[in-house]
C-alpha cells in the first residue's frame, strides 16, 4: 500500500512539473480566480505563481498599474491580503507569504530570492509545535497539503508595509510587523526585524542602519 501511494505521489509530482514547465500561464491563473485583481497594464512574468492552500478563504491580491511581478503569492491559511503598487518590480524566486497583510507601495524594486513573511508560522510553545508536527504528518499521509488542519490560533501575525521607492536587495528576509520607510534601501542578504526609517540604508542580520541618504524626490 505504501509503495502504491509513493508511486502515485511521484506521478502527481511529474504531472505538476510538466504542466508548470510547458503549459502554465499566470494570466490564466489570475483570470480564473476572483480573489486576484490585476490591472490590465500589469505584467506577470512566467515565474509568477499564486498558491492558495485553503479552498474556502477570504484571501485577496491586488496588482496595480504597470507593476511587473515574477514572485510567488502564498496563502497558507484562509486569511491574508497582498497588494502591489504602481510601477513596482518583484523578481523571480521571491515569496510573499501572508496571513495578515503585506502592502507594497509604488515604484518599489524587490530583487530575487527574498522572503516576506507576515506571521511566525508556529507557536513559541513546544507543545503546540509538537501538535503541528503530528498534524502535518497525518495530513501528508492522507494525501493532503501538509498544513491542512493546522491550528492557526497559536500563530502570531502582524502586517508588513513596504513604502514607495524602496529597494530590497537579493536574498533578504522581511519579518512580521515591519514598516520599511519610503526611499530606503535594504542591503542584500539582510534580515529585517524592526522598522526601517525613510531614506536610509540598512544591512546585516539583524539589519542595522548603515547611513541616511538624501531625499532626492
Amino acid at each position: 500500500m505504501l509503495i502504491k501511494f509513493s508511486l502515485y505521489m511521484r506521478v502527481v509530482i511529474l504531472i505538476k512539473y510538466i504542466w508548470n514547465r510547458f503549459f502554465y500561464s499566470p494570466y490564466r491563473a489570475a483570470k480564473k480566480n476572483r480573489k486576484i485583481i490585476l490591472d490590465d497594464s500589469a505584467i506577470l512574468m512566467r515565474s509568477c505563481r499564486f498558491v492558495f492552500e485553503s479552498k474556502e478563504n477570504s484571501n485577496s491580491i491586488v496588482i496595480a498599474q504597470d507593476a511587473m511581478v515574477g514572485c510567488e503569492f502564498i496563502f497558507e491559511s484562509d486569511v491574508g491580503r497582498i497588494s502591489v503598487g504602481k510601477g513596482t518590480f518583484i523578481n523571480a524566486g521571491t515569496r510573499l507569504i501572508s496571513r495578515e497583510k503585506i502592502s507594497i507601495g509604488s515604484n518599489v524594486t524587490i530583487a530575487w530570492g527574498c522572503t516576506i513573511y507576515d506571521h511566525n508560522s508556529h507557536s513559541i510553545n513546544y507543545i503546540d509545535r509538537r501538535n503541528d508536527l503530528k498534524q502535518q504528518l497525518k495530513s501528508h499521509r492522507d494525501g493532503l497539503s501538509f498544513i491542512e488542519g493546522k491550528d492557526w490560533s497559536t500563530v502570531s501575525s502582524l502586517g508588513i508595509n513596504i513604502e514607495n521607492d524602496v529597494w530590497i536587495g537579493f536574498g533578504c528576509t522581511i519579518l512580521k510587523g515591519v514598516t520599511i520607510g519610503e526611499g530606503s534601501i535594504v542591503g542584500a542578504g539582510s534580515v529585517v526585524r524592526e522598522h526601517v526609517e525613510p531614506w536610509s540604508i540598512v544591512a546585516g542580520n539583524p539589519a542595522k542602519l548603515i547611513k541616511r541618504i538624501r531625499d532626492e524626490k
